[in-house]
């Protein structure tokens, strides 16, 4: 199990990897060819899908097919499995008609509301409609992804999206080429989605034909189960990750399409960062339910310690190190037209940082619903602040005051959900918080090194920040492996590559 764990996370890593760099390529492009402001209505329009902020009250159907499938895996109960499976099904189902219908009825409101100019209402219409049939495909497609990981497929997951998002790149790059309205790139985006869609549904129906699962509809209790945990994920969406996603939209109806397209270039990166965390740890949902339905508490507690140190510890580094390099990295990407704003997205970066101590407690809990209240509340925290601090500062900073609340609440929070994790998972504070001290002191004085280079390194080409980057992140690394780490921690990473390798290394049992 712990070796496809790591197998699944290399794989995500390389694949998403390659699906971002695609998608930092294609952004230049649309708003060279067509302009900031209709790249601010495109990302305007993803906002109705569920990847989007509608995501946020998806009702948590993918994660909890997730653990569906894979706790089935371990007590081999499909009958169980078949009428939970049945019944979020119907709730996508159900979602996707009741969405996808209010949206195709309030469309021309969509559109007064956003401010689209009067040349463009007619194709911003269209896009939305188009949106809103998409989705009758697209929300009952999170069951489908849940199941393929559920059977811990992602392989077969990331390539597919690897090879949808390369034709969507490629007919955005020809329509650019080709002189077609801007309007195409949402088309092309959509048709990408629903081509994974039912690459997903053909996986999800090939995996579960080799089980001896039953649809059956589920009795009250096991309703009620499946219905608790759907919610708890849709709390902490809510709560947490509406931030993200609703402040595209806030922008555009209170300021405009243009400070969308500002902010989206401003986050875009970070946010990409971010997501690949994400992915990372999506590979370890299977596996913590597997876990937890053995009920071995020594075994979580040791395997939860080891992901929430070790993590931050591998993804903060560079992390800090693009954020130093914001301006420079800014020019290079989109030119000198968003320079001046460079350095909001270094402070974005900030909250990608956060995310890092936070996101393996946080799925490894998904699992307990007890301490996901507990989480969902300091979200609620963070909510508030973010709030305040926007609306303070809106009139001044305009689209930026998002990414200041966003920063500040994040920031503020983390070291509340690091003593949950600590608490909950019996692990020596102390020794815990000295590491964390550590930590963050060798990246203090490596950022404060690399400010120094950079200063006077005026206008480096993508040659020199590359090894900026890589030399930065050699020495911080190594620092930590020695001064942060402990001797069982750093024997843990040979046995992870040994058991990547398949020769004989740890197993769960001994984490």
């Amino acid at each position: 199990m712990l070796k496809r764990l790591v197998q699944n996370t290399v794989v995500s890593a390389i694949v998403f990897g390659l699906v971002a760099v695609l998608g930092v390529i294609v952004i230049p492009i649309i708003i060279r060819t067509w302009g900031v402001a209709e790249f601010g209505l495109i990302v305007l329009t993803r906002l109705f899908l569920p990847s989007g902020l509608i995501g946020v009250i998806d009702f948590g159907v993918a994660e909890v097919t997730t653990q569906v499938v894979a706790r089935a895996r371990e007590h081999r109960d499909w009958r169980l499995a078949g009428g939970q499976l049945l019944l979020l099904t119907a709730v996508s189902l159900l979602l996707a008609i009741v969405l996808s219908a209010v949206m195709w009825l309030t469309v021309p409101l969509i559109v007064a509301q956003f401010k689209a100019e009067p040349a463009h209402a007619a194709s911003f219409t269209n896009m939305l409609l188009a949106t809103a049939a998409s989705n009758l495909v697209l929300f009952p497609a999170l069951v489908w992804e849940g199941v393929v990981k559920g059977f811990e497929r992602y392989g077969l997951l990331r390539l597919c999206e690897f090879l949808t998002t390369l034709l969507y790149v490629g007919a955005t790059i020809h329509a650019a080429r080709s002189g077609q309205p801007y309007e195409v790139v949402t088309y092309y985006f959509l048709a990408s989605g629903l081509l994974r869609a039912l690459i997903l549904l053909v996986a999800s129906i090939a995996a579960l034909s080799r089980t001896r699962i039953k649809l059956s509809v589920p009795v009250a209790a096991v309703s009620r189960e499946v219905m608790t945990r759907c919610i708890l994920v849709m709390q902490g969406k809510l709560i947490g990750g509406i931030i993200a996603p609703i402040q595209p939209f806030l922008i555009g109806i209170y300021i405009g399409p243009q400070s969308v397209g500002i902010y989206d270039t401003l986050v875009r990166i970070p946010r990409l960062a971010k997501v690949v965390a994400s992915l990372l740890i999506s590979a370890m949902l299977p596996v913590v339910s597997r876990l937890d339905q053995r009920d071995n508490h020594r075994q979580f507690n040791r395997f939860g310690e080891t992901g929430i140190m070790m993590l931050p510890i591998v993804t903060v580094p560079p992390l800090v190190a693009a954020a130093m390099m914001s301006p420079a990295i800014m020019h290079i990407w989109i030119g000198p037209q968003i320079v001046p704003y460079a350095h909001w997205m270094g402070l974005m970066f900030v909250v990608t940082m956060c995310f890092q101590y936070v996101i393996f407690g946080n799925t490894l809990f998904m699992t307990r619903t007890k301490v996901q209240g507990r989480l969902n509340m300091l979200m609620m925290i963070h909510l508030a602040i973010w709030a305040v601090v926007t609306l303070a500062a809106v009139n001044v900073l305009s689209e930026r005051a998002f990414i200041l609340g966003q920063t500040i609440g994040t920031a503020a929070i983390v070291p509340w959900q690091l003593m949950i994790f600590v608490r909950e998972l019996a692990m020596d504070a102390r020794r815990f918080w000295i590491a964390i001290l550590t930590h963050w002191a060798i990246l203090a004085i490596a950022a404060l090194l690399l400010a120094a280079i950079l200063y006077v390194t005026p206008n480096p080409g993508i040659v020199t920040l590359t090894g900026l980057m890589v030399a930065f992140c050699a020495a911080t690394w190594t620092a930590q492996y020695f001064m942060v780490l402990s001797e069982e921690q750093r024997g843990l990473i040979g046995s992870l590559g040994r058991t990547y390798f398949g020769r004989k290394g740890i197993s769960p049992t001994t984490l």
